[in-house]
């Protein structure tokens, strides 16, 4: 019951940041909401850990809560800077389908968990918010898909090619790594 009300109220922020986000970029989407392009969005908690390898999250918004054990780092320019925990607060995110929602105008966050403190455990709750799975999202600056294809492709990336994610720009109208 209380993950479930916890859901709620982040949803309603979720939602509420969207929507700002989508007006800044005078995104034209059909509907009385622009919560339209949203889909139902997802949990993911995590106890004990040591870290967290590079990456963006794939999402359009990631709403993260952690504990004063802390280890986020987000990298700004060439530098890593550590996220310091903050009691009562959240941490937002931009995702990879932010930054094709917006044409690049805003940018996937690239992070890492680093856990520098090993006699506390650390823990975390992320709520995703990812667009609706079969929607085609259209950019500028990359061929049209769904979340379902990029998802696959990422998938496919990971377990299959390189083992690692390579994200937006197998997508990218600009990069070698263009799918056709």
């Amino acid at each position: 019951v209380l993950i479930e009300e916890y859901g709620r109220h982040i949803t309603r922020i979720a939602v509420s940041l969207f929507e700002a986000i989508a007006q800044t970029l005078n995104l034209e989407l059909p509907g009385d909401r622009r919560s339209e392009l949203l889909s139902d969005s997802s949990f993911k908690a995590e106890g004990e850990a040591l870290g967290m390898e590079v990456h963006t999250d794939s999402s359009a918004i990631s709403i993260l809560k952690e504990n004063e054990t802390g280890g986020l780092e987000i990298m700004k320019g060439e530098e890593w800077l550590h996220v310091k925990p903050v009691a009562d607060t959240l941490i937002i995110n931009l995702g990879d389908m932010m930054q094709v929602i917006s044409d690049d105008e805003y940018k996937s966050v690239k992070h890492r968990v680093k856990k520098k403190d090993r006699t506390r455990e650390r823990h975390s709750v992320c709520y995703f918010v990812f667009p609706q799975r079969d929607r085609v999202i259209k950019s500028l600056n990359y061929k049209p898909f769904t979340y379902s294809e990029f998802e696959a492709q990422v998938q496919a990336d990971v377990q299959f090619l390189i083992g690692t994610k390579v994200g937006l720009h197998r997508f990218s109208l600009k990069s070698p790594l263009f799918l056709k």
